[in-house]
């Protein structure tokens, strides 16, 4: 596809991938599942929303519990994942490290959930660990590629005097700390979010109680469960704020919850000894060529009869969601900068924006799926949603006041600032197709037959050799998504800036 676009103009570049991307979407719709099952879902559908409509809570102390457990997975698991972020930022240009980062965090944190829980139980250790190991290899890879922006980068410490660290500490972080600063704002606000998704698997967030309330019907509770949830991520700008974060940490450690579950070690090790290999390769009457050769031949197997079906419905999946999510954007951010300078409207889209990008897509997926029924569309509309609604939050923000003035009409907004901004919409949206497909992916515990739902479905047959060879399966394949979008975000920048750093 990059082949297609050489020699040819930036506006017609950006033109001919905006169609080409809306021509394989429609074609993914023609051949993926996107039918509702459902007999009557809007009526279903109106029963929901009038229940949400009217929150209410009989137990407020529950609901007080729920976040503040979901607060402390979230803090704690980015605040580890921070320290060895960093850590491994100032080595990340190695290509090991790079490698191993790309890999770990191309495994959704609720596939380490699922691993934890057969290690440490329904604890705070698995939520915590599942926040972490993901989110710190992409802290490493984003505060790496901050650094590369900085006047003074890492490469010219490397050459410079003997005090290679103080030149670092004093003169490398000042010129990056705001930027490292408000990634690490961002991130917190997808660690809430991944916290309260944790709950879908036992863990003891909000999204536990969230997930029994729709399957019971109790919209009105699950309404105030999301309200609360809406304003926890609206206040953050208010009570987030650095150098309270030790009193934040001392508080989410005294608020874990406890855990009768007693870690085994004879089973951890029996876990990474036996469990997750195949009993083909366990014979001890075996050299380890032919331990290979017999290993090959398993995955081989388990490949044809559900990777290659997983991978096929997770690619359809994700080339849809990321077409319908371009094309919302699209439709969506011109209302939003016009409207940008009146009050009212301002604060209605603002608030539109916030409910789209701060509901997990797992939430939206799981009440689509109650709705419409166990088909793709229901995962497609909630990728939509939700990375519409942060991309066009992420292009409003940035638009000069000097354009959204009152006066801002939507001939103005498509002839002047479209064409300014749309580099940037074509970066973010390529940007976020990796993270589509590792949603798309994880989407399958919900019933769509994406690699997540084979890999549940090893996980609850407690055969986690097959459970880790479709995690592999789905990490190689996130990882060459990755690398897709990595060149096509250059293909487009002739300054070679990326935009993923800036989120």
């Amino acid at each position: 596809m990059i082949a297609l676009y050489r020699g040819v103009s930036q506006g017609l570049k950006l033109r001919n991938f905006s169609l080409s991307l809306l021509l394989v979407g429609l074609l993914a719709a023609m051949v993926g599942d996107v039918q509702i099952y459902a007999s009557e879902p809007w009526q279903h559908l109106q029963q929901m929303l009038l229940g949400l409509s009217r929150p209410s809570v009989e137990q407020p102390i529950t609901l007080v519990y729920d976040l503040l457990y979901t607060l402390a997975f979230a803090l704690l698991g980015v605040s580890l994942s921070v320290l060895v972020g960093f850590a491994l930022s100032l080595v990340y240009q190695h290509w090991l490290v790079r490698g191993l980062c790309a890999f770990f965090r191309a495994i959704h944190e609720l596939f380490w959930a699922l691993i934890f829980i057969q290690l440490f139980g329904l604890s705070a250790t698995s939520a915590i660990l599942a926040i972490a190991i993901p989110y710190a290899c992409t802290f490493a890879r984003v505060f790496y590629d901050i650094y590369q922006q900085a006047p003074l980068k890492i490469g010219h410490l490397q050459r410079a005097t003997k005090a290679n660290f103080s030149y670092f500490l004093y003169v490398l972080i000042p010129q990056v700390k705001g930027q490292m600063s408000a990634y690490l704002r961002y991130r917190f606000e997808c660690g809430v979010r991944t916290s309260a998704v944790l709950g879908f698997v036992g863990l003891p967030t909000i999204g536990f109680h969230l997930e029994t309330a729709f399957k019971q019907g109790d919209y009105s509770y699950a309404g105030a469960l999301l309200l609360a949830f809406y304003l926890l991520i609206a206040s953050m700008k208010y009570w987030l704020k650095l150098w309270l974060l030790p009193l934040y940490l001392l508080s989410a450690i005294y608020f874990l919850p406890s855990s009768d579950f007693v870690n085994d070690n004879a089973y951890i090790w029996r876990f990474f000894s036996q469990d997750i290999w195949p009993r083909v390769v366990q014979s001890t009457d075996i050299n380890m060529l032919e331990a290979v050769l017999l290993y090959a031949d398993w995955l081989l197997t388990l490949t044809l009869q559900q990777g290659l079906s997983g991978m096929v419905n997770t690619l359809l999946l994700s080339i849809m969601a990321v077409a319908a999510s371009g094309l919302l954007a699209v439709l969506i951010s011109p209302v939003c900068a016009v409207y940008k300078g009146h009050w009212l409207a301002e604060k209605l889209l603002g608030s539109l924006l916030l409910v789209m990008r701060s509901t997990p897509e797992y939430i939206l997926a799981f009440i689509l799926l109650l709705v419409l029924g166990p088909s793709m569309l229901p995962a497609v509309v909630a990728l939509a949603i939700h990375n519409a609604g942060l991309i066009s939050y992420l292009l409003q923000r940035n638009i000069p006041t000097t354009d959204s003035t009152a006066g801002l009409t939507f001939s103005v907004y498509l002839y002047r600032i479209l064409p300014k901004s749309y580099l940037q919409f074509i970066s973010l949206l390529m940007y976020r197709a990796e993270i589509i497909l590792r949603e798309s992916a994880i989407l399958g515990v919900l019933g769509i037959t994406t690699l997540g739902f084979y890999i549940d479905s090893a996980f609850e047959d407690l055969r986690f050799d097959r459970a880790l060879a479709l995690l592999l399966i789905t990490a190689l394949l996130n990882v060459a998504v990755d690398q897709f979008s990595r060149k096509m975000q250059l293909l487009f920048d002739s300054s070679h800036v990326r935009v993923r750093s800036k989120e």
